[in-house]
């Protein structure tokens, strides 16, 4: 699809409920065969905004454009949008294969296209020879895997997901991710989710918006939204991280100096181009801290003392108070020669100046 035609086209949409405003002539662009999140927390207009695109609401202003074509005031029922809801909504005294043919039912396609696509839909969702079932004898997976051939097998051009993995344990959840992503790949239709899971977005989504009280915040990959945030809300809020608040001091190539609250003197990348003085909160991933004795470890950072030191999944977490009074969260995968580090040892925390973001927002 041409760069210039979107897929989905979100114009200026604003959206308020009484006094309280939900959408603030947000704009966004989601590309065909594009596989988008909606991340934020409760609150921040993500579900607004996603009944707004299945006509479930009506803007207050703004347009909504699909594959060209103005969808703003259609009804739910003439729109290529079909939405997969977090409960699944399957109809208990159906068949599984009953369930994923409804709406075909209700198009009155002929039995045997019926029949094609049902058969069809359960072997994307690897279900084969379990479509006459009910969903009372299924797991919750595969509930969840039901509810998504339903959804894909009217072949809509933008599938919406509200949380659709909230229902399933962790384990599972993991596994799920990967059949999505399948499944978006084998059909090709553009899949929206709407989500407060970072991970969640993080593994599945092309590209992620984060959005916050109304707007979005920072549109990109998961990569660039986790390594270049624009904002302390967005660094926050995707991943973990460290902050220290200060004022730039001194300017440097591709960022500044900035001395913290605390007394710390730190070097930090910086997109922006801040006055001298301007507050800016530096944020530094806990990967991206190196802790080793004070005689090694002596630039860009400070000396302090281990407080607590937990195992996780194959890595070591630490938490350190620095001298200067700041707690911070140092993150280190286990591997054969790392130093290891106990409650009460005497450190250097430091960090290369590239993996650090002065955030002036």
């Amino acid at each position: 699809m041409d760069a210039q035609k979107p897929l989905l086209r979100i114009e200026r949409v604003s959206k308020s409920y009484g006094e309280v405003t939900a959408l603030r002539e947000l704009s966004l662009d989601i590309a065909a065969n594009e596989f988008f999140a909606l991340l934020g927390p409760s609150g921040c207009g993500k579900t607004t905004l996603m009944r707004l695109i299945a006509g479930l609401e009506k803007p207050d202003a703004g347009r909504i454009l699909l594959d060209s074509v103005d969808i703003t005031h259609l009804p739910p029922h003439l729109r290529p949008v079909n939405m997969m809801f977090q409960s699944y909504a399957l109809f208990p005294h159906m068949s599984v294969a009953k369930n994923i043919g409804f709406g075909l039912v209700q198009e009155n396609l002929p039995r045997k296209e019926i029949a094609t696509r049902v058969a069809d839909m359960l072997g994307l969702v690897q279900m084969e020879g379990l479509g006459e079932r009910r969903p009372d004898q299924l797991s919750g997976g595969q509930r969840q895997r039901v509810a998504l051939a339903r959804a894909l097998v009217k072949r809509p051009k933008l599938l919406l997901l509200d949380e659709p993995l909230a229902a399933l344990d962790r384990k599972l959840r993991h596994e799920t991710q990967f059949q999505l992503m399948a499944a978006q790949r084998d059909t090709g239709t553009s899949f929206v989710v709407v989500t407060h899971d970072q991970d969640e977005a993080m593994v599945m989504a092309h590209r992620m918006a984060v959005m916050h009280a109304g707007v979005i915040e920072q549109i990109g990959t998961p990569r660039q939204v986790y390594e270049e945030p624009v904002s302390r809300h967005v660094a926050g809020f995707v991943g973990e991280t460290n902050f220290f608040d200060g004022r730039v001091t001194h300017f440097m190539p591709g960022g500044v100096e900035v001395q913290t609250h605390s007394g710390l003197a730190l070097e930090a990348g910086c997109r922006e181009h801040p006055a001298l003085g301007t507050r800016v909160v530096v944020s530094i991933r806990p990967e991206n801290l190196r802790l080793g004795p004070p005689s090694q470890l002596v630039t860009n950072g400070a000396p302090g003392e281990i407080t607590d030191h937990v195992f996780r999944e194959g890595m070591s977490s630490w938490r350190v108070r620095l001298d200067g009074g700041d707690i911070v969260h140092v993150r280190q995968p286990i591997a054969a020669g790392t130093a290891t580090y106990d409650r009460g040892a005497r450190v250097f925390v430091a960090f290369a100046p590239e993996c650090a973001r002065a955030l002036v927002r």
